[in-house]
């Protein structure tokens, strides 16, 4: 009997091999997106950044992750992770208007340190 074919892409097909359960991370962003409410950044970021390590392939929490750094006003580190979120899900909305947030608030300090200067 012939195989299948398979309609999903290879990044897609390389990933369910990767990805040794589709469920890691989501516990770590959900206590790291509590924390974030709290006002607990520090502490919020580590489970962002765990919740990654655990699952590269969710860029959901790269973009969490993005807005905690920026929350934290690390907006040039903010930018990394917003930038790997959108090479994931290039048209996501809630990515693109935090990208937009970290580059405005990446300007005015731009502009504040001129003025610094000047």
């Amino acid at each position: 009997m012939p195989r299948k074919k398979d309609s999903r892409s290879r990044e897609e097909r390389v990933e369910e091999i990767l990805r040794p359960a589709a469920y890691l991370g989501y516990d770590r962003d959900a206590l790291a997106r509590h924390l974030m409410a709290c006002g607990a950044f520090r502490i919020a970021e580590s489970q962002f950044r765990r919740a990654v390590w655990l699952n590269p392939f969710e860029p959901a929490f790269k973009q969490h992750l993005a807005l905690c750094l920026h929350a934290e006003k690390r907006d040039s580190e903010a930018k990394e992770w917003i930038t790997q979120a959108l090479q994931q899900q290039p048209d996501d909305k809630e990515s693109l208007r935090i990208q937009g947030m970290i580059d405005l608030a990446l300007r005015e300090s731009a502009g504040q340190t001129a003025e610094e200067r000047g």
